[in-house]
């Protein structure tokens, strides 16, 4: 049995960013990972860091939070770059949202809007100029908005690169360890165990995405997964680097030749399975928005369960009762928070219940009669 400071369950984004964060701080950390090679949703994302490409109704402090975690991704990819000596493909070109017909219109209108409102850059571009950018898009798109502060990154290599930097740091991640059950310790310490395993910790980072309502002896969160479903496309080249947005769905660069589209929102709990249907419903937006892509290469398909809440809010925040923190349910946001989440969990850990977020607080699900 290892006794480290803090064990950290979970290790996807969420959870490696927090473990890096806690071990910088000078605490023994250690992660769990249910999965032998790592991260769920994490890796399946698209890696869109965009606070309000979306018009957004779930209040001040999650608006809040987003802004400020895009503002944090700059920095963060340069130490991570220098702790590790490897790069990160992050790219600052922004994203553009385009309009088709009426609806699309007036989306792009409350946008617009919610951007002049926050004092966030907004400025709608000549058709001329996006087809420039994005030589496949479709001859009959009426307007279109870019939003030079909506960045993107690739989430795959910056779940590789913060594995290395927490190897680096003397963090160990123990891979294919799922968590069988938690127990409080008469010491106020958390006893962890798996099948071979123990661990006790005098703090838990419970970050286990949708999974992280299911840990036997665990308050029971109310987490559910919503799958999406994704595809890549080879042989696509655009003097743009940053994402193309049409409503819910997007197309977002990957690499120097490739296009990433997504994505579904799916209500299967946890089968995490492509279908049919997700595919084709992701192949005819492609067509329709880019009608020049016809013959670019399909190279891969995947999906992902993202963990959502019932008020599309994440929790973050001490678990009653526990010395733990709750860092889960970030939804669609998981990768744009992931910095200043770590950074969030950090200051709770060595702060009291008064440092938290009402708002994202796991005591709105948990208050008793």
């Amino acid at each position: 049995m290892t006794h480290p400071d803090v064990l950290v369950l979970g290790g996807g984004i969420i959870g490696l960013a927090c473990a890096r964060e806690l071990a910088l701080r000078g605490l023994r950390v250690e992660v769990v990972e249910r999965l032998p090679h790592g991260a769920e949703a994490s890796i399946a994302a698209a890696g869109m860091l965009s606070p309000i490409a979306e018009p957004d109704a779930r209040g001040a402090p999650f608006l809040d939070a987003c802004r400020a975690s895009r503002d944090l991704w700059g920095p963060w990819v340069a130490a991570l770059e220098g702790e590790t000596g490897l790069s990160i493909d992050y790219d600052t070109s922004g994203a553009l949202l385009v309009a088709l017909d009426e609806r699309d219109e007036a989306e792009l209108g409350r946008v617009l809007a919610a951007a002049r409102s926050l004092g966030e850059r907004a400025e709608e571009i000549e058709l001329s100029v996006l087809r420039h950018w994005v030589p496949d898009i479709h001859p009959e798109v009426r307007r279109a908005l870019h939003l030079p502060d909506d960045h993107r990154v690739d989430n795959v290599q910056v779940c590789a690169v913060l594995a290395l930097a927490l190897q680096k740091l003397g963090v160990p991640i123990h891979y294919d360890s799922e968590v069988e059950r938690v127990e409080r310790r008469p010491e106020g310490t958390v006893l962890a165990h798996g099948r071979h395993w123990r661990k006790e910790a005098r703090l838990l980072v419970l970050a286990a995405g949708a999974w992280s309502g299911l840990i036997p002896e665990l308050p029971g969160l109310p987490l559910r997964p919503v799958r999406g479903q994704m595809l890549l496309l080879g042989g696509v080249e655009w003097p743009w680097g940053g994402s193309v947005r049409r409503g819910l769905c997007y197309a977002v660069r990957r690499g120097a030749t490739s296009l990433l589209v997504g994505s579904t929102l799916e209500e299967t709990g946890f089968a995490r399975h492509n279908t049919v249907e997700g595919v084709e419903d992701l192949l005819a937006f492609a067509r329709r928005l880019f009608p020049g892509l016809g013959n670019a290469r399909l190279e891969t398909i995947w999906a992902g369960l993202r963990p959502a809440t019932p008020d599309g809010l994440p929790i973050l925040g001490p678990l009653p009762d526990w010395p733990g923190v709750v860092a889960t349910g970030h939804y669609r946001n998981g990768i744009l928070l992931a910095p200043w989440t770590a950074r969030e969990v950090a200051r709770l850990a060595f702060e009291d219940d008064e440092a938290e977020i009402p708002e994202f607080s796991p005591k709105r699900f948990l208050a008793g009669p």
